[in-house]
């Protein structure tokens, strides 16, 4: 999402949570996103959500049969999700609240899968050190994903030198609409006091929106035998 800062700190983020969960509910950023990764996933699969917010892939990872940790350090996306897992009666999610740089690797392992959606960034040591404890887990299978157009420097390559046990996949580009759509003036006025900034709206098909695409890169490792 290009309206919000590269990293942001807690009392933001958790401001901030409402309007994430506004986002995904009324845009589509994430339906391709889900779409590329239930091409992989099985039933049964022990999943690790790194960065969960409010469930934007944790929920769908649940209801294609996978049994989701879903890691989130901020209290304001916590509620939501926590909120969301109890009115749909979800059984397969169990929430963590510990920040990925202090959770202790050992304690996350017989996964299938761990990823990474648009989260390692915010951490201590950024997108490679986060990476780095990705790999250390032992996954069976690990996906990166993560926007590439936002102002941050990624070399994929380096990434992959950071692991010696698995083999590298495949990587997808996805263009994706990032748009934010708003209910009133009053909603957009709110948005721009708590970011600070300006946002600029238009009129589609009787919806106020703020307009905005992005570019996202969907990567898969696999652990070898």
């Amino acid at each position: 999402m290009n309206l919000t800062p590269l990293d942001g700190n807690t009392d933001f983020w958790n401001d901030f949570a409402p309007w994430y969960e506004k986002w995904i509910r009324r845009g589509e950023y994430h339906r391709l996103i889900v779409n590329e990764i239930s091409h992989m996933i099985e039933p049964g699969w022990e999943v690790l959500d790194i960065g969960a917010g409010t469930g934007a892939l944790s929920i769908p990872l649940s209801s294609l049969g996978c049994n989701v940790r879903a890691l989130e350090s901020f209290k304001g996306m916590r509620d939501i999700l926590n909120n969301k897992i109890e009115s749909l009666n979800i059984r397969n999610i169990h929430v963590y609240s510990e920040s990925w740089d202090n959770m202790p690797v050992h304690s996350v392992q017989g996964l299938d899968l761990v990823i990474a959606c648009n989260s390692l960034h915010l951490y201590i040591g950024g997108l490679l050190q986060g990476m780095t404890r990705v790999f250390e887990t032992m996954a069976n299978y690990i996906c990166l994903v993560t926007e590439v157009n936002q102002g941050i420097s990624i070399d994929f390559k380096e990434i992959d030198k950071l692991q010696v046990n698995y083999s590298f996949l495949y990587i997808k580009n996805l263009a994706l609409n990032c748009s934010f759509y708003f209910e009133s003036m009053n909603e957009v006025r709110e948005l721009e006091a708590l970011l600070n900034h300006k946002i600029n709206t238009t009129i589609e098909d009787g919806r106020l929106v703020q307009k905005d695409t992005t570019d996202v890169a969907v990567l898969w490792w696999e652990k070898r035998l």
